[in-house]
């Protein structure tokens, strides 16, 4: 994850824990719901929440009587994080984990990437570097943003670079990070490099019956 990134993410840490907060992010009614329900799905004991921020998602995994632990880059999240629970957080980045750390507390059955892949490269080198910390049938689960933002945002269908990853969400955020947006073609590509396969794929829809996310089940 390159320096441009966690430093937007420092900047609007405090910003982003009160809008996740007070829920303001309208679309999270749909996504929030639909990661909690896949993993739930899922048979599994412990879970690695990586790029964890606040921690909202491995709390809620803990409700299934499961445990989960969660990694993330910027102090200030794993810090609120720690607060509002019992869960144990860690400080590793993604740079870290591609070259090999192995994540304390482990090894885990599942590690789970909600919203929080960003880079263009190194994808391929995060997902195998986490396997490293899993079990010997475990997986790897993301969700992102559906490939149909390229077409709602007027933009050719192509992966490609968009300016600014705070724009269009409620808050006072500053100093925007790029983020990659990817095809289904450029999902399957970055999957295939890290040597795994896609186990399930699950599109999420909101209340108009349009794509909002990208739920992609990846056996390492």
């Amino acid at each position: 994850m390159s320096d441009k990134i966690k430093t937007s993410w420092q900047s609007n840490a405090k910003e982003w824990i009160k809008v996740i907060d007070n829920n303001q992010i309208g679309s999270r009614q749909f996504t929030s719901k639909a990661i909690v329900d896949f993993l739930g799905e899922l048979s599994f004991q412990k879970l690695i929440d990586v790029g964890c921020g606040e921690g909202w998602l491995t709390r809620q995994i803990t409700h299934f009587d499961r445990e989960a632990v969660g990694v993330d880059g910027i102090e200030i999240l794993l810090q609120n994080a720690r607060s509002k629970g019992n869960e144990s957080f860690y400080k590793i980045t993604y740079e870290e984990i591609s070259e090999g750390e192995i994540i304390p507390d482990g090894p885990y059955d599942i590690a789970v990437f909600n919203f929080c892949l960003y880079q263009e490269r190194g994808l391929s080198e995060l997902f195998r570097g986490i396997s490293k910390s899993l079990s010997m049938n475990g997986s790897i689960v993301v969700q992102t943003i559906h490939p149909y933002y390229l077409f709602q945002e007027g933009l050719e269908y192509k992966s490609q670079l968009i300016s600014d990853s705070w724009k269009g969400l409620p808050g006072n955020f500053i100093d925007g990070h790029t983020w990659y947006a990817r095809t289904f073609e450029d999902w399957f590509t970055v999957i295939q490099e890290s040597g795994m396969k896609i186990k399930t794929l699950k599109e999420i829809l909101n209340d108009q019956q349009l794509p909002v996310s990208l739920i992609l089940h990846i056996a390492i």
